[in-house]
């Protein structure tokens, strides 16, 4: 029997719980990315080509700035880095709900998508830095809980509110990332290792160099580009073949925040008597078959039926993957390995648009929707291989305790 999130929550160090508080409170106000499609394509009269590749153009900053964070999580510190990322795409989200012209709302998007996405390996590297091996899915699971409960939440009052005013959702976006980044700014503690204070254990080559994180994060990259459809084209099947409007879109989605926020938490805690990343490929195969069915009914509860499924696939997915992560990784290197991990999001994000939009232009729902199936296949199979060589107690580097707070960075206190 599945055990209550809230109570699994609980027994979560106090830091932690604060990231996870702080996480929430970011996530209830992120209004930019769910609808930046239909204010660039209806406020700004752009067309889907354009739209495309701006929004490949933020994915691809996106995709600097984890790479950045990582680097600066190993370096400058967790803490640090949070409050750069927090504080510096607040303030340019408010500029962007301030913006008279698409001339000057663009460059400040570019920026914006460098920024916001620093705070993510630091993040994840708190989380590792201070839950055993045994207690990361769970970590990763509460912090998505947050990110996706908040993300529900933003999502049903960014539906109603984008048809009163799009600057509303930017300027709100920015006020609950600063909020966020006082939370860590007064409450949170530096947890960076001494070692990775002292720049020990190797680089960003080391991190290339390593063929099995490689191997997991090109079959990540293919679970995102196939995820991230839920941006790029179900706002247009929903509103355009389904004929609804933008909130139905908004309230269909939040659904997927629901399921992670009731049921994930309690999944990870019940499938850690399992091999992760076969629960990884089984969860990449229910996704694929969610996104599959969605162009056969254009009807919202058919629309409902398959965003259940591709959310079930995410549940089962990405924790145990950043799990295997953070005991691959060693602990002076872990924000890059994170860091990297996460860039494969944004390029996913990135590469989405240029795959999906020409594609959904020109064939018929039914045969578009198959087709992220056959794309995420390649995915489901590589994990298994890898569970089976390499998930193995003595190579996991990053396996061992956490660092008591004795060794921490020296300047660990707020």
């Amino acid at each position: 029997m599945l055990e209550s999130p809230i109570r699994l929550l609980r027994r979560l160090p106090s830091t932690v719980q604060l990231l996870v508080m702080g996480t929430l409170v970011n996530k209830a106000g992120s209004f930019i990315l769910p609808f930046l499609t239909l204010v660039l394509s209806e406020d700004f009269h752009m067309s889907e080509s354009q739209t495309a590749g701006l929004v490949m153009a933020y994915g691809v900053g996106s995709l600097i700035s984890i790479l950045v964070g990582g680097v600066l999580t190993d370096r400058l510190g967790r803490r640090k880095t949070l409050m750069l990322s927090l504080f510096g795409s607040g303030s340019l989200a408010v500029a962007m709900g301030l913006s008279p012209s698409a001339r000057v709302f663009v460059p400040l998007l570019l920026a914006f998508g460098f920024l916001a996405d620093l705070y993510r390996p630091a993040s994840s590297a708190i989380i590792s830095d201070l839950l055993p091996s045994a207690q990361r899915a769970m970590g990763f699971a509460a912090l998505r809980v947050a990110v996706n409960l908040g993300f529900a939440i933003g999502m049903a009052l960014g539906g109603l509110l984008v048809g009163w005013s799009w600057r509303v959702l930017f300027v709100a976006d920015g006020l609950t990332t600063a909020a966020f980044g006082a939370i860590v700014f007064a409450k949170i503690a530096e947890t960076r290792p001494l070692a990775s204070a002292e720049g020990g254990g190797g680089g960003t080559m080391s991190v290339l160099r390593d063929a099995v994180f490689l191997q997991l994060i090109l079959a990540s990259m293919g679970f995102s580009i196939v995820i991230f459809t839920f941006i790029t084209v179900l706002p247009l099947t929903i509103t355009h073949t389904g004929h609804y409007p933008a909130w139905v879109y908004g309230a269909l989605v939040a659904v997927n925040g629901v399921v992670i926020a009731l049921f994930e938490v309690p999944a990870v805690a019940y499938l850690a008597r399992f091999r992760r990343l076969r629960v990884a490929s089984a969860g990449m195969l229910l996704a694929g078959v969610g996104f599959g069915l969605v162009g056969f009914v254009p009807h919202w509860a058919w629309y409902l039926l398959t965003v259940l499924l591709w959310s079930a696939g995410e549940v089962l997915t990405v924790p145990q993957q950043m799990s295997f992560i953070a005991d691959w990784a060693p602990p002076e290197t872990r924000g890059r390995y994170l860091g990297f991990y996460g860039a494969t999001w944004s390029l996913g994000f990135a590469l989405n648009p240029l795959i999906t939009l020409p594609l959904h232009a020109r064939l018929p729902e039914a045969v578009f929707y198959p087709l992220l199936l056959l794309l995420v296949l390649p995915s489901a199979v590589m994990l298994p291989r890898l569970d089976r060589l390499f998930d193995r107690p003595e190579r996991l580097r990053g396996r061992g305790e956490p660092v008591p707070p004795q060794l921490a960075t020296p300047s660990a206190e707020p």
